[in-house]
Protein backbone atom coordinates (compact mmCIF):
# COMPACT_ATOMS: atom_id res chain seq x y z
CA UNK A 1 0.00 0.00 0.00
CA UNK A 2 2.76 2.39 0.70
CA UNK A 3 4.38 1.33 -2.25
CA UNK A 4 1.40 2.00 -4.38
CA UNK A 5 1.07 5.62 -2.14
CA UNK A 6 4.68 6.56 -3.16
CA UNK A 7 4.26 5.57 -6.82
CA UNK A 8 0.81 7.71 -7.20
CA UNK A 9 2.96 10.45 -5.37
CA UNK A 10 6.00 10.51 -7.89
CA UNK A 11 3.74 10.39 -10.54
CA UNK A 12 1.54 13.53 -9.36
CA UNK A 13 5.14 15.43 -8.76
CA UNK A 14 6.39 14.45 -12.21
CA UNK A 15 3.28 15.21 -13.89
CA UNK A 16 3.53 19.02 -14.04
CA UNK A 17 7.26 18.26 -15.78
CA UNK A 18 6.04 16.07 -18.38
CA UNK A 19 3.07 18.05 -19.56
CA UNK A 20 5.79 21.24 -19.42
CA UNK A 21 8.52 19.75 -21.60
CA UNK A 22 5.75 19.06 -24.18
CA UNK A 23 5.20 22.74 -24.78
CA UNK A 24 6.92 24.77 -27.19
CA UNK A 25 7.52 28.25 -26.50
CA UNK A 26 8.25 30.70 -29.10
CA UNK A 27 9.42 34.77 -28.50
CA UNK A 28 8.60 37.41 -30.51
CA UNK A 29 9.53 41.14 -31.17
CA UNK A 30 6.53 42.97 -31.79
CA UNK A 31 8.47 46.29 -31.92
CA UNK A 32 10.87 45.05 -34.56
CA UNK A 33 7.53 44.02 -36.58
CA UNK A 34 5.68 47.07 -36.35
CA UNK A 35 8.80 49.15 -37.11
CA UNK A 36 9.25 47.34 -40.52
CA UNK A 37 5.54 47.62 -41.42
CA UNK A 38 5.38 49.83 -44.37
CA UNK A 39 1.84 50.85 -43.40
CA UNK A 40 3.70 52.34 -40.01
CA UNK A 41 5.14 55.12 -42.28
CA UNK A 42 2.56 55.96 -43.83
CA UNK A 43 0.49 56.28 -40.49
CA UNK A 44 3.09 58.32 -38.97
CA UNK A 45 3.27 60.65 -41.78
CA UNK A 46 -0.43 61.20 -41.18
CA UNK A 47 0.31 61.95 -37.60
CA UNK A 48 3.52 64.07 -38.28
CA UNK A 49 0.64 66.05 -40.65
CA UNK A 50 -2.22 66.28 -38.01
CA UNK A 51 0.55 67.10 -35.12
CA UNK A 52 1.78 70.04 -37.74
CA UNK A 53 -2.08 71.16 -38.33
CA UNK A 54 -2.50 71.44 -34.82
CA UNK A 55 0.76 73.34 -33.63
CA UNK A 56 0.15 76.20 -36.22
CA UNK A 57 -3.70 76.18 -34.52
CA UNK A 58 -2.45 76.04 -30.97
CA UNK A 59 0.32 78.96 -32.05
CA UNK A 60 -2.49 81.32 -33.67
CA UNK A 61 -4.68 81.22 -30.58
CA UNK A 62 -1.90 81.69 -28.65
CA UNK A 63 -0.60 84.87 -30.43
CA UNK A 64 -3.84 85.90 -30.79
CA UNK A 65 -3.99 85.79 -26.59
CA UNK A 66 -0.44 87.47 -26.19
CA UNK A 67 -1.31 90.13 -28.05
CA UNK A 68 -4.68 90.98 -26.05
CA UNK A 69 -2.65 90.59 -23.02
CA UNK A 70 -0.06 93.23 -24.08
CA UNK A 71 -3.36 95.84 -24.92
CA UNK A 72 -4.96 94.71 -21.84
CA UNK A 73 -1.60 95.46 -19.73
CA UNK A 74 -0.62 98.82 -21.95
CA UNK A 75 -4.29 100.07 -21.69
CA UNK A 76 -5.10 98.68 -17.92
CA UNK A 77 -4.90 102.37 -16.71
CA UNK A 78 -6.81 104.07 -18.67
CA UNK A 79 -9.31 102.09 -18.86
CA UNK A 80 -12.68 101.81 -16.99
CA UNK A 81 -13.39 99.63 -14.48
CA UNK A 82 -16.68 98.15 -16.72
CA UNK A 83 -14.09 98.04 -19.44
CA UNK A 84 -11.40 96.17 -17.74
CA UNK A 85 -13.57 93.79 -16.47
CA UNK A 86 -14.71 93.06 -19.94
CA UNK A 87 -11.65 92.31 -21.26
CA UNK A 88 -10.36 90.56 -18.16
CA UNK A 89 -13.59 88.19 -19.09
CA UNK A 90 -12.31 88.23 -22.58
CA UNK A 91 -9.04 87.22 -21.89
CA UNK A 92 -10.40 84.48 -19.42
CA UNK A 93 -12.46 83.33 -22.02
CA UNK A 94 -9.86 82.81 -24.73
CA UNK A 95 -7.51 80.91 -22.32
CA UNK A 96 -10.07 78.36 -21.30
CA UNK A 97 -11.02 78.25 -25.47
CA UNK A 98 -7.39 77.66 -25.41
CA UNK A 99 -7.28 74.83 -23.19
CA UNK A 100 -10.07 73.20 -24.52
CA UNK A 101 -9.01 72.69 -27.61
CA UNK A 102 -5.59 71.89 -26.82
CA UNK A 103 -7.38 68.96 -24.80
CA UNK A 104 -9.51 68.23 -28.05
CA UNK A 105 -6.45 67.70 -30.33
CA UNK A 106 -4.75 65.65 -28.14
CA UNK A 107 -8.12 63.40 -28.31
CA UNK A 108 -7.97 63.39 -31.66
CA UNK A 109 -4.20 62.60 -32.05
CA UNK A 110 -4.55 59.46 -29.89
CA UNK A 111 -8.13 58.55 -31.41
CA UNK A 112 -6.27 58.85 -35.27
CA UNK A 113 -3.45 57.25 -33.57
CA UNK A 114 -5.13 54.31 -32.64
CA UNK A 115 -7.43 54.31 -35.79
CA UNK A 116 -4.02 53.88 -38.06
CA UNK A 117 -2.11 51.72 -35.77
CA UNK A 118 -5.21 48.57 -35.64
CA UNK A 119 -4.83 47.45 -38.79
CA UNK A 120 -1.15 46.99 -38.58
CA UNK A 121 -1.28 45.29 -34.68
CA UNK A 122 -4.04 43.36 -36.59
CA UNK A 123 -1.79 42.03 -39.52
CA UNK A 124 0.86 41.19 -36.93
CA UNK A 125 -1.50 39.54 -34.73
CA UNK A 126 -2.78 37.59 -37.39
CA UNK A 127 0.88 36.28 -38.69
CA UNK A 128 1.90 35.73 -35.47
CA UNK A 129 -0.89 33.19 -34.98
CA UNK A 130 -0.03 31.95 -38.63
CA UNK A 131 3.66 31.22 -37.58
CA UNK A 132 2.46 30.23 -34.16
CA UNK A 133 0.28 27.39 -35.34
CA UNK A 134 2.23 26.29 -37.95
CA UNK A 135 5.11 25.98 -35.77
CA UNK A 136 3.13 24.11 -33.15
CA UNK A 137 3.94 26.54 -30.23
CA UNK A 138 1.94 26.69 -27.29
CA UNK A 139 3.47 30.26 -26.52
CA UNK A 140 4.69 32.98 -28.28
CA UNK A 141 5.53 35.73 -25.51
CA UNK A 142 6.91 39.22 -26.26
CA UNK A 143 10.77 39.01 -26.57
CA UNK A 144 11.26 42.65 -25.09
CA UNK A 145 9.28 42.27 -21.98
CA UNK A 146 10.89 39.30 -20.58
CA UNK A 147 13.52 39.57 -18.11
CA UNK A 148 14.84 35.77 -19.29
CA UNK A 149 14.36 33.49 -22.46
CA UNK A 150 15.52 30.05 -22.08
CA UNK A 151 17.95 28.18 -25.07
CA UNK A 152 14.64 26.17 -25.59
CA UNK A 153 12.58 29.39 -26.25
CA UNK A 154 12.56 29.42 -30.40
CA UNK A 155 12.58 33.67 -31.91
CA UNK A 156 9.99 33.36 -34.72
CA UNK A 157 10.60 37.00 -35.39
CA UNK A 158 12.16 36.75 -38.69
CA UNK A 159 9.44 33.94 -39.17
CA UNK A 160 6.70 36.61 -38.87
CA UNK A 161 8.32 39.45 -41.00
CA UNK A 162 8.60 36.93 -43.72
CA UNK A 163 4.73 35.74 -43.19
CA UNK A 164 4.19 39.23 -43.78
CA UNK A 165 6.25 39.90 -46.73
CA UNK A 166 8.79 41.90 -45.07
Amino acid sequence: MKTKNLFLSLLLLLLPVVATAQQKIAVVNSQELIAAMPDMKVAQDRLQELDKKYTAEMQTMNDEYQKKLELYMKDKGGLSEALLKSREQELADLQSRIQRSYQAMQQDMEKQQGTLMAPIQQKIVEAIKKVGDAGGYTYVMESTMMLYSGPSAVDITAQVKKQLGL
